[in-house]
């Protein structure tokens, strides 16, 4: 009923007054003639008020010639109505959707900015680094790609665990939650060095404190490597007297290096599938605003797989921070075509994967071993490569002693 309502009030209805002594033999006609008339009232024994669409009111008119009624207009409600008048005065009407326009294209910018952040420092760097990259007061809020600006301060700040950017209105928001990182523990703090990993040890030097494990020993995650409990020894006279010496808490210091084992693996299927260029393409006039924020193309690409290419890039006039462009793009078709490897292809595609995922790993660690092994998958349709490294590595964690 309420959408009815609201397309009648924007098509346009009137209120009428029907007169004669056969108010509901019209209604009647009307009913089997799907005319539909609301809010019906009866104001006199031969008067009726109703509501009717002005397209129905016509209609209406003739039936009531049949049945000896008299149809009177008390009043013209609508948006059809409102924009006829409205017609006679120009000047006011161009103002109006000036005005409006002028409304809705500064509530499509940016213009205030918020970074909700603990850290100050962390707050005012990412300010810094977000307006360098073209997101500022003035850039134009649609089509504003926030994974691209999520994913850039993921990538540089490494001590943000997470980001949320948000836009309400004209104001946009950057949500920051900074890492919890295990506080440095002052040299002064009693601590035990622990393992961080599982391991067979391979040296251990030990600067502060009493070493608990030697080489060739198998230690697990969470396994106390170095203790900062020292037993101060004592005459047998005392120790039979006390039992145990007095413990003295030190800050442990020592350098653990043990041998420690990743494993990856990666699938690479046998028929790849990659995008290829079908030599038709379509140039395009787009409008740029901003940085990678907002494009108004002319004309539909006809294409349901493409790459887009720019020509030529112009720039006609300074808007706001940012800039008003003209771009030439090209749109290139694509099509997916299927490309057979074969085994050996294909294991040498997972072999430089999987050498590509432990880099950071055997970069900062001497390799001990290596084993690489491949095979293929139950249904034989992909290469499933795996690789085991045996690294030396420091496996030393400060645990303070409570």
């Amino acid at each position: 009923m309420l959408l009815i309502k609201l397309w009648n009030y924007l098509t346009g209805y009137v209120i009428i007054k029907i007169v004669g002594e056969y108010g509901e033999r019209l209604l009647n006609q009307a009913a089997l003639k799907n005319i539909y008339l609301w809010d019906i009232k009866r104001a006199d024994n031969d008067e009726l008020t109703a509501r009717i669409n002005v397209r129905d009111f016509f209609r209406l008119a003739r039936l009531a010639k049949k049945t000896r009624c008299r149809i009177y207009v008390l009043k013209r409600v609508g948006f059809i109505f409102i924009f006829s008048k409205l017609k006679k005065r120009k000047a006011f009407l161009l103002g109006a959707l000036l005005f409006i326009g002028a409304v809705y294209l500064m509530s499509s910018f940016i213009w205030s900015m918020e970074i909700k952040c603990p850290d100050d420092d962390l707050s005012i760097s990412v300010m810094e680094d977000l307006r360098q990259w073209g997101l500022k007061e003035g850039t134009f809020k649609y089509g504003l790609d926030k994974e691209y600006y999520i994913n850039k301060l993921m990538n540089e700040y490494k001590n943000v665990a997470w980001a949320q950017i948000e836009i309400r209105g004209s104001k946009l928001t950057v949500e920051l939650v900074k890492k919890q990182l295990p506080p440095k523990l002052e040299q002064n703090t009693p601590c035990d060095i622990i393992a961080s990993k599982d391991g067979i040890v391979e040296e251990i030097i030990h600067f502060k404190g009493e070493a608990l494990v030697k080489p060739g020993q198998t230690v697990s995650k969470g396994d106390v490597l170095i203790t900062g409990r020292i037993v101060l020894q004592q005459d047998c006279s005392e120790q039979k007297d006390k039992g145990e010496g007095d413990i003295l808490l030190v800050h442990a210091q020592g350098i653990i290096k043990a041998r420690v084992w990743y494993q990856k693996a990666v699938k690479v299927p046998l028929v790849k599938t990659k995008k290829t260029p079908t030599g038709k393409s379509k140039k395009s006039i787009v409008f740029q605003t901003g940085d990678h924020i907002f494009s108004l193309q002319w004309g539909s690409i006809p294409y349901t797989l493409y790459d887009r290419k720019t020509l030529k890039e112009i720039a006609i006039l300074p808007i706001f921070e940012g800039a008003l462009k003209l771009n030439v793009v090209e749109y290139l078709e694509m099509e997916i075509t299927k490309e057979f490897l074969g085994i050996e292809e294909a294991s040498s595609e997972a072999e430089a994967e999987l050498i590509l995922q432990l880099g950071d790993i055997s970069k900062d660690n001497k390799i001990t071993q290596k084993k690489m092994e491949f095979m293929l998958d139950f249904e034989e349709k992909a290469v499933i490569g795996s690789i085991i490294i045996e690294v030396v590595e420091d496996i030393g964690q400060k645990k303070e002693i409570n």
